[in-house]
């Protein structure tokens, strides 16, 4: 019975003192008050000198809290009571009160760590999800202050606030977001939320209904199938356009979202009402690796023209002032940057036509799309002069039908069938591509099938090896191909250990292939932009495909005409980027302005944006939209960078 009872007792204070810090706190009042009437009765009986029964109670309460008391007692009982009660002052009253809030004040700091508050913010940026893609989304937003400051204006905001929805959010992940950012941390700016994106309740814990732009990269394949990825973003688009239904147009942030697969995307625009911009993550990867195993060194510009990196970027800018000219006089006044097209207007939303026909007339509606340095230089002129008829536009320089161009493609990802798929659509070009991959044939094989991509047009040969061993890399005889290419693995972890074993490969591959113009075109494939410098000063080209992405969706988010832009030129059959010799336009080599190389191509119905030096020759290398009347000395081998509209 007495154990029964004990039992109770403990169980009944253990449940009052996890209910938190009141609770805890009446406890201890509780305990206070019994000790004070407990040693007031007592020194009632021992020391009949007590008026009342308050008074003692009081006494003894006074000696409980306050241990200055001591010293006004006389004689050996009442010292003694007092003692006792004082002592156990120090350990309930003071010592205890110090653990409670102590302990509250620690759970208090660690929930806040745990970012479970909801902000209270206006017209600030939203990434939805911790992936491969999202340190370089926040690095691209905090460093391209020029155009957020310039978005947030549109906006009616001043101050750039930016805040993070990650599903493990605490001080490991804040770390790693200071040390990818670098100088461009900002305590102040970044805020960090934890929850998931497929809950409401979690979305408004960064106040999403109030937010200026919201991103939603795509989840990692290796952590989740394509198709899994895609099902999640779905349903965060879905939880946000059910929660912004009611909110006016005109109040409804623009949300970027990546997605896989892009047949999804005509069905993913009736979700949300609002400004809806859509980038097909993997499509983008396999047209750039497809263009860039055609044309090498495409890489090159395709860094420079999406990243806020020295040179020149895409630049859209308002063309209404210049409606009704046309599109030779709009682009000879341009002295510092190139006209590359416009975006027009099409059923609410806008259409790229690049390289677009000199006697197009500029319409109210019309976006310049211009490639230059700063956002200044891109600035549509207040006149335009008027410029003499060009001769009757020639022909475009023939390109001869390459032959069969062989393709060695070391590693298998979920991108593999439709980047096959990508190659076929190049109807007037012939490819042989040999597929190596641990992964077997046979399920290769049937994820082709199961995508239904078309690929009769392609010499496929799926081979089962493993291209680390040295050995089976060596019997594929790599020197005898036109194109290696090094996939990402999506077996291991995005990062260090998917590259660790790409760089491998790499180096496996340099001591087998010649180095020269005989060797093959290597193209290597990267999770990671900190390994970029393990590749750099050797042979070959890298992208990596998560700062690819993760570029177009923070540029797009803050400009979303730049979308369509991309999809042309990410395309095929419509405008490319080609290196053409000079020798096709007639030039001779020796010293030309640039502005009489963009005549000279203009007149073969193409746009000029800058040329490439021949391997070898002081000052090589990609140099885009030189000044008009910059004097360029051209070399044999030398090449121009022109924006062509592939038929």
């Amino acid at each position: 019975m007495f154990s029964r009872l004990k039992d109770w007792l403990i169980f009944r204070l253990e449940r009052a003192l996890v209910r938190g810090p009141l609770s805890r706190f009446a406890v201890i009042a509780f305990m206070v008050l019994v000790i004070s009437l407990g040693g007031g009765l007592l020194m009632r009986l021992l020391a009949p000198e007590f008026e009342s029964t308050g008074d003692a109670v009081w006494w003894a309460f006074l000696r409980l809290t306050d241990a200055g008391y001591l010293g006004e007692d006389a004689g050996a009982v009442k010292r003694t009571v007092s003692a006792v009660i004082t002592l156990l002052g120090f350990i309930l009253f003071t010592g205890s009160l110090i653990a409670i809030l102590t302990q509250w004040l620690v759970e208090t700091m660690q929930r806040l760590e745990l970012g479970l508050t909801p902000v209270a913010l206006q017209e600030h940026f939203v990434v939805l999800g911790w992936t491969s893609r999202t340190p370089t989304i926040l690095k691209e937003i905090m460093a391209s202050q020029g155009r957020v400051l310039r978005f947030l204006r549109r906006r009616g905001a001043r101050h750039l606030r930016l805040a993070l929805l990650a599903e493990q959010a605490d001080a490991v992940l804040m770390q790693e977001i200071r040390d990818r950012l670098g100088e461009h941390w900002n305590a102040r700016q970044i805020i960090l939320r934890n929850g998931s994106p497929l809950r409401l309740d979690h979305l408004e814990r960064v106040d999403f209904a109030h937010a200026a732009a919201i991103l939603i990269p795509a989840a990692d394949a290796v952590d989740a199938g394509s198709m899994q990825a895609d099902a999640r973003t779905v349903k965060a688009l879905m939880t946000l356009g059910a929660a912004l239904d009611q909110q006016a147009d005109e109040e409804l942030p623009i949300v970027i979202v990546e997605i896989q697969d892009f047949n999804l995307a005509s069905r993913m625009r009736t979700l949300y009402r609002g400004p809806l911009e859509i980038i097909a993550g993997d499509q983008v990867i396999n047209r750039l690796v497809a263009q860039n195993v055609r044309h090498p060194g495409l890489s090159e510009i395709y860094d420079e023209l999406l990243s806020d990196k020295t040179g020149s970027q895409i630049y859209v800018r308002d063309g209404s002032s210049l409606a009704g000219e046309s599109v030779q006089q709009v682009a000879s006044a341009f002295a510092e940057a190139v006209l590359l097209g416009i975006a027009r207007l099409d059923a609410g939303s806008y259409r790229a036509m690049l390289n677009p026909p000199d006697d197009l007339r500029l319409m109210a509606d019309d976006r310049l799309v211009l490639l230059a340095r700063s956002y200044d230089d891109a600035a549509p002129p207040e006149t335009v002069d008027s410029m003499e008829t060009l001769p009757e536009e020639l022909a475009a320089p023939k390109v001869t039908a390459p032959g069969l161009r062989r393709i060695l493609l070391l590693g298998w990802n979920h991108r593999v069938p439709a980047l096959l798929g990508e190659f076929a659509s190049y109807t007037n070009e012939q490819f042989a591509i040999d597929v190596v991959s641990m992964v077997s044939a046979a399920k290769r094989n049937g994820w082709i099938k199961a995508h239904e991509v078309p690929i009769e047009s392609l010499q496929v040969r799926q081979l089962e090896l493993d291209y680390a061993i040295p050995a089976q890399l060596e019997s594929l005889d790599p020197s005898g191909y036109d194109n290696v290419v090094l996939l990402a693995s999506e077996r291991l972890k995005p990062g260090d250990e998917s590259d660790a074993r790409t760089v491998l490969g790499y180096l496996l591959l340099g001591g087998l292939v010649p180095s020269g113009a005989e060797a093959p075109q290597l193209l290597v494939e990267l999770t990671d932009p900190d390994n970029i410098p393990l590749l750099e000063n050797r042979a070959g080209e890298t992208i990596v495909s998560p700062v690819i992405i993760s570029h177009m969706l923070a540029r797009v988010a803050l400009r979303r005409e730049l979308r369509a832009v991309i999809d042309e030129l990410f395309s095929s059959g419509g405008s490319e980027i080609f290196f053409r010799p000079f020798e096709d336009y007639g030039l001779t080599s020796g010293t030309h302005r640039f502005a009489e190389l963009q005549r000279a191509v203009n007149s073969r119905g193409e746009t000029a944006i800058g040329i490439r030096r021949a391997e070898g020759v002081q000052g090589s290398g990609v140099q885009l939209n030189p000044l008009r009347e910059q004097q360029l000395q051209l070399s044999h081998g030398d090449e121009l960078i022109v924006l062509t509209t592939d038929t």
